[in-house]
C-alpha cells in the first residue's frame, strides 16, 4: 500500500449546528484544509502549488458520505489519500474517524486547467510523480 497523508482535527464550537453536531456544509473546508496540508507532505511548498502561473487546479466535483455524527470539543483523525489519477484530474479521499469509527468521508475531484486558455490540461509530470505516492486505488 502506498503512503497515506495523516493529520487531526478538532471541532469547535463555531462548526456545530444548533442541534450541537457539526454542521455538514463544514466538512468540505476542513478536507481542503487537509489537502493544504497534504500538499506540502507531497513535496510542494503552499506558494508553489497555489500561486503558479501555468495552471490551476480547480475542484469540479465533491460529496461526503455521512455515516456518524460529529460534536465540538473532539478530536478525529482524517486520512487522505488519493483515489484515482486520469490524464487531467485527480481525486483525493478524505476519511474521518474517531476510535476506528469512521464518521464520513469525503471525495474532490481536482482538474488540471491551464491558467491562460482555461482549458483542461494534462497532468504536470511532477505532479503525477507526487501524487502516485499517496495512490491508494479503489
Amino acid at each position: 500500500m502506498n503512503q497515506v497523508f495523516r493529520t487531526k482535527k478538532t471541532l469547535t464550537f463555531k462548526e456545530a449546528d444548533p442541534a450541537g453536531i457539526m454542521f455538514f456544509g463544514n466538512i468540505f473546508g476542513i478536507a481542503h484544509d487537509a489537502f493544504e496540508e497534504f500538499i506540502v507532505a507531497a513535496g510542494y511548498s503552499w506558494e508553489e502549488w497555489f500561486k503558479t502561473q501555468e495552471f490551476i487546479i480547480p475542484i469540479r466535483h465533491t460529496e461526503a458520505n455521512f455515516l456518524s455524527p460529529f460534536f465540538p470539543g473532539q478530536t478525529y483523525d482524517l486520512s487522505a489519500t488519493v483515489s484515482k489519477m486520469s490524464q487531467n484530474s485527480f481525486t483525493m479521499k478524505y476519511e474521518f474517524s474517531k476510535n476506528s469509527l469512521t464518521h464520513a468521508i469525503v471525495t474532490m475531484v481536482h482538474t488540471v486547467v491551464d491558467a491562460k486558455t482555461k482549458q483542461k490540461s494534462a497532468l504536470p509530470e511532477t505532479m503525477r510523480t507526487r501524487l502516485a505516492s499517496y495512490l491508494n486505488a479503489e
